[in-house]
């Protein structure tokens, strides 16, 4: 991420705090439900609705760019599926200036990668080895996923996402090691949506508490041994302490402000404004294309909802928050030419001749070991 672009975050977190005022700086945007996976988690594909037009989508990112948005991620569905990513991404970046991510499947991304090549960082579903994907999704899909990552990690910025079930618990190091070799860096996420966007199964391949808080430890040991996990020690501190994964959304306050619906939002496939994913078709909201994004945020509420075990929305938190730790660990992940280790205990950045040792790349990829007024480099 642009230093720039951080700076601009900062300021309207600081002003947030001191006056209570609202500003979208990171807005997540569902650019179709179409999808050519069928997650066995995933309810998305089955969804009817409104796909907003090329139009519409970039009449949408001039209006946050007025309100002084920082950062877009483009999901769905599948992003790739549409004709105009290309000319979405492209716009989102030449012309608003955002940092844009863009979440796949990877199915596609062979056809379609020189028409993103412009974004920040992809964000590639990513379940475990061979046998654990081709059931969650269907047979063949590890074979795309795999081209996608050898591809997509010689030409741009890679993350991975992991959900988290009863099939790849056991997994974890595998994904681990398949980070390092190609030099990606992974996240890693527990099943929190709600019925409207999670299958019928998806209760069926809830984890066990114990099992959910012993993968969660171990994420903490191999993130503090410098393997390349983007998921904060912070963030995966505060949902190993949730009382119960079966229930991902909580009325109890955390002890961490939620800042959904005052700094971030989500904006669904037919133009609905909702403070994030989860509340999707759980609170009122109104369409941007009816009364303009401004009104359709300041409408958006997270009712009686104060916490849940999200990744991406506690990982914004305690960014917002001003936790430092934090914040320089998705700087460092989400910088031009950041490195991620590799098998061989170096470090692995497109395009880059230098490197250093896997010391120093745990000092710089681990949140818990940051000191500010340390140059590494």
């Amino acid at each position: 991420m642009k230093y720039s672009n951080l700076i601009k975050m900062g300021l309207a977190t600081v002003k947030a705090k001191a006056t209570g005022s609202s500003t979208p700086l990171n807005v997540m945007i569902s650019a179709t439900n179409r999808c050519p996976a069928r997650c066995s988690y995933c309810n998305i594909p089955n969804r009817k609705q409104h796909e907003m037009t090329t139009e519409e989508m970039t009449a949408l990112f001039d209006e946050l760019k007025s309100l002084g948005t920082q950062r877009i991620a483009l999901w769905g569905g599948e992003p790739l599926v549409r004709d105009d990513i290309g000319y979405l991404v492209d716009y989102a970046k030449n012309k608003c200036n955002f940092f844009v991510s863009l979440d796949t499947n990877g199915y596609l991304l062979k056809s379609r990668i020189d028409e993103i090549k412009n974004v920040d960082v992809l964000v590639l579903s990513f379940d475990g080895p061979r046998e654990i994907m081709d059931k969650n999704r269907e047979p063949g899909s590890f074979d795309k996923v795999m081209e996608a990552l050898q591809l997509a990690t010689q030409k741009m910025r890679v993350f991975t996402i992991t959900v988290l079930t009863k099939e790849n618990i056991g997994h974890i190091d595998y994904i681990l090691e398949q980070a390092k070799k190609f030099g990606f860096s992974t996240s890693f996420q527990l099943l929190h949506h709600t019925k409207t966007l999670a299958s019928e199964e998806e209760s069926s391949l809830l984890p066990e508490n114990s099992e959910y808080r012993k993968a969660i430890r171990h994420l903490i040991e191999r993130k503090r041994q410098g393997y390349p996990i983007v998921s904060t020690i912070a963030y995966l501190e505060y949902i190993l302490k949730w009382p119960d994964y079966s229930q991902p959304t909580s009325t109890i306050d955390s002890g961490l402000k939620c800042w959904a619906d005052q700094l971030y939002c989500n904006v669904d496939t037919d133009g609905k404004v909702y403070p994030c994913s989860g509340l999707v078709e759980r609170v009122p909201a109104k369409s941007f294309l009816e009364v303009g994004f401004k009104e359709a945020f300041a409408f958006s509420s997270k009712g009686e909802c104060k916490a849940c075990i999200a990744s991406c929305f506690n990982e914004y938190n305690f960014m917002h928050a001003l936790n430092l730790q934090v914040i320089w660990n998705w700087l460092q992940h989400t910088r031009k030419g950041a490195r991620t280790i590799t098998d061989t205990g170096y470090v692995y950045a497109p395009g880059a001749k230098q490197s250093i040792s896997g010391h120093l790349a745990s000092r710089l990829l681990c949140d818990d070991v940051f000191h500010p007024s340390e140059n590494i480099l």
